[in-house]
């Protein structure tokens, strides 16, 4: 079932759904900004950081894990932001973020909540060595890969409401991009890159989130990095089904994130053994 509203009125629906999700997105994608900055002040961190007390805890925990754990427990985000630093806050923040937020996973794309959460950590794992190896900036990749699945998300709930008892098919030949276009008249690349604009995060995320299925000149290096990094999180097993076919190592794609398709085959273990750390840092907590 198709839609026939205008681009604008699309937008606006989406939009309308876009404003309920929850505060920490928002608030991880805004930190990703602050702390690629070399004059971040830790005073504006903390204040950001602190807005969402599920995310201020879930940090204060992890910093009092075994694998930070000074002499003495901290207990303020200021203590554990000194303690863990900068670069470990952000990836704490956004692995809490993705824990909440993607809980109930994506029913409309068959994908549950564990399955949205691996994803997105693989991929923003992925796009933290790939930048580093391209020469982009980690933290803006790390922030991308994280929240690609947003526009999913936004999606996922207005097709339950609109659309009731829609679900996508749950096979690898699928084309999303023209089923998703078919049901609600958009596309959950451009609907992450509508949040993305919202949020008021920068050029390289909004075109890199619309554009990663077919990187083009708009899409950028970060736009070409993640879509080898979704290669990778595929190759790992922990792509989205319905994906399966957007993904692929051509010279193209490889030319634009400034890589070899070598560096991106062998960052795959690399990136599964960042996921093995990660996880067991996560049972620690």
């Amino acid at each position: 079932m198709s839609t026939t509203a205008t681009d604008s009125t699309i937008k606006d629906r989406v939009m309308r759904f876009a404003r309920k999700l929850p505060t920490s997105p928002h608030i991880f994608g805004r930190l990703g900004m602050l702390l690629s900055n070399v004059n971040a002040d830790l005073e504006d961190i903390v204040k950001l950081a602190s807005v969402d007390a599920g995310l201020t805890a879930r940090v204060i925990r992890m910093s009092n894990s075994v694998f930070f754990r000074g002499e003495t427990s901290v207990s303020t985000l200021e203590d554990a932001i000194s303690r863990v630093g900068f670069r470990e806050v952000h990836k704490i923040v956004g692995v809490a973020m993705t824990d909440q937020v993607f809980q109930s996973g994506l029913p409309v794309y068959n994908l549950t909540g564990a399955q949205v959460w691996e994803n997105s950590v693989v991929t923003a794992l992925a796009m933290d060595r790939l930048a580093g190896l391209a020469g982009e900036e980690e933290g803006v990749a790390y922030t991308l890969g994280l929240l690609r699945p947003m526009g999913k998300l936004v999606l996922d709930t207005m097709l339950e409401i609109e659309q009731p008892g829609v679900t996508c098919p749950d096979t690898d030949t699928l084309d999303l991009p023209t089923w998703e276009r078919a049901w609600a008249g958009i596309t959950s690349n451009e609907v992450g890159a509508l949040v993305m604009e919202e949020w008021r995060m920068s050029d390289s995320v909004f075109h890199g989130v619309k554009n990663h299925y077919r990187p083009d000149d708009e899409a950028g290096a970060m736009g070409a990095l993640l879509h080898l990094a979704c290669w990778m999180a595929h190759q790992m097993g922990k792509g989205f089904k319905v994906e399966a076919r957007q993904w692929s190592l051509s010279e193209d794609v490889l030319q634009r994130a400034g890589l070899s398709k070598e560096a991106v085959q062998a960052s795959v273990a690399e990136t599964q053994e960042a996921l093995d750390a990660l996880k067991k840092q996560l049972k620690a907590s």
